[in-house]
């Protein structure tokens, strides 16, 4: 599951072992036999590569260790991409510049996805899919220092879905898990780019409406209210009527 490989960076020739085109996926390491080519195929967006962190050090002296670097990325690859980690040391000619890389290649999918999943439950609500009360309280206190920053005015709204525990005792914890989920769908299309919604408590939702006069608020909790009580809820027990109760500061 690893592969080999040897970067000169004077002529930007590309060496792999003979298992590295299984370990990507692809045909054959012709088409990757230069650091050129090798990152046009890392996505830009997708993690740091390897040339990018080897040229963001400082000169150094020759030195037998050489010096380590260890980076994660996705590489693209016909019908889609896999997750690598890139470890190595980049070695030093005579004035300090990287003269050669040698390192290994490790496929990460199974790792990687393992780790989105444990970020998204650390920041997220797995009910409605957006922010949990933690990271909404993140997002709030750093939305406030950067309005302080510019002498700007932001919003934050809380939203009480109403009667929840007659929901529950009338259809049931799943269908009101249903309606909660549902609400959060109504609010999110309703909120400009630029906002941020979270899942406050078991009944409550924050919105935290960045660059917001004091009028703007009202306007916008109005269009909240509108869009959570115009039509009722489609569940697996029939429609539910729910309205939802708004305050903000």
């Amino acid at each position: 599951g690893e592969a080999a490989y040897e970067w000169r960076f004077d002529s930007d020739a590309l060496a792999w072992s003979d298992n590295a085109a299984a370990v990507l996926g692809i045909a054959d390491t012709a088409a990757i036999a230069s650091g050129r080519a090798f990152a046009a195929c890392v996505e830009a967006e997708a993690g740091q590569s390897r040339a990018d962190v080897v040229a963001a050090e400082p000169p150094a002296p020759p030195a037998a260790a050489g010096v380590a670097y260890q980076v994660q990325y996705a590489f693209k690859r016909d019908g889609g991409k896999v997750w690598l980690e890139d470890s190595g040391r980049w070695f030093a000619g005579a004035g300090g510049k990287p003269q050669r890389a040698i390192g290994v290649i490790r496929a990460i999918d199974a790792r990687h996805e393992r780790d989105r999943q444990l970020t998204q439950l650390a920041k997220f609500d797995p009910l409605t899919g957006e922010m949990n009360r933690a990271f909404l309280t993140e997002t709030l206190t750093a939305t406030l220092d950067e309005t302080l920053r510019s002498r700007g005015a932001c919003g934050f709204l809380l939203i009480a879905i109403d009667h929840l525990g007659a929901l529950n005792e009338a259809y049931g914890f799943e269908v009101t898990e249903e309606v909660i989920a549902k609400v959060a769908k109504r609010i999110r299309p309703r909120l400009r780019g630029k906002d941020f919604l979270g899942r406050f408590s078991g009944n409550k939702f924050g919105v935290i409406l960045t660059r917001c006069a004091g009028d703007e608020l009202s306007i916008a909790a109005e269009r909240l209210l509108a869009g959570v009580r115009d039509d009722t809820i489609l569940t697996t027990a029939g429609p539910v009527a729910a309205t939802v109760t708004i305050g903000g500061v």
